[in-house]
């Protein structure tokens, strides 16, 4: 059943929030982004910002759910080319092929919140549910590749690709002009194939 025109509007003005959220959270950080900052960004007023999220942490919450969405839906799309995906991770977690620019921001903005999330314990729970679902699903994708395995070692791996991961794009926040990308990459495909691969 479609919503009606309220309900339509309503998640249109949330859409709106989200968006100017996302945009002050990029020019004044995760800590320097008041609510007010926001209801301005996205042209209403405070009262109308909180009849429709109770607090930052609501829409950092719907964000961060969106960002894990795309990537889970990402991860089960590559899934059917698991070659192709495994070299294009490789790349892109070596710094060799560049990232799109939503995907950098959303990276950065996953760093923030795991920084505050030690100070806030809302954002800590957030990001473990986040990290779930990830795994939840990068867990299939292992254990269809190899039913061999025992649940201690897919948590094991899952583990492993999630530091992997995470640690790959803050290194290439600091390492930007590291020279051994290509060979990066290898070892990178090596590892995934030996994990994801039959």
């Amino acid at each position: 059943m479609k919503p009606g025109k309220v309900e339509q509007k309503r998640l249109a003005r949330r859409s709106e929030i989200i968006l100017a959220a996302r945009a002050c959270f990029e020019e004044k950080g995760l800590h320097g982004t008041t609510m007010a900052f926001v209801a301005e960004r996205a042209g209403l007023s405070v009262g109308q910002l909180y009849r429709i999220f109770e607090s930052k942490e609501e829409i950092i919450e719907v964000i961060v759910a969106e960002i894990i969405s795309a990537r889970v839906e990402t991860m089960i799309a590559y899934n059917n080319d698991l070659n192709q995906d495994l070299n294009l991770k490789a790349r892109l977690l070596a710094g060799a092929q560049s990232r799109p620019d939503g995907d950098k921001r959303d990276d950065y903005l996953l760093m923030e919140v795991t920084a505050e999330s030690t100070r806030n314990p809302r954002l800590l729970e957030i990001l473990k549910r986040a990290d779930e679902r990830l795994k939840v699903e990068g867990s299939k994708i292992i254990r269809d590749n190899h039913p061999e395995f025992d649940e201690a070692q897919i948590n094991v791996i899952s583990e492993f690709v999630a530091t992997l991961t995470e640690g790959s794009l803050y290194r290439q926040g600091i390492q930007r002009d590291f020279v051994y990308k290509e060979e990066m990459s290898s070892f990178y495909k090596k590892i995934f194939e030996f994990i994801f691969v039959k």
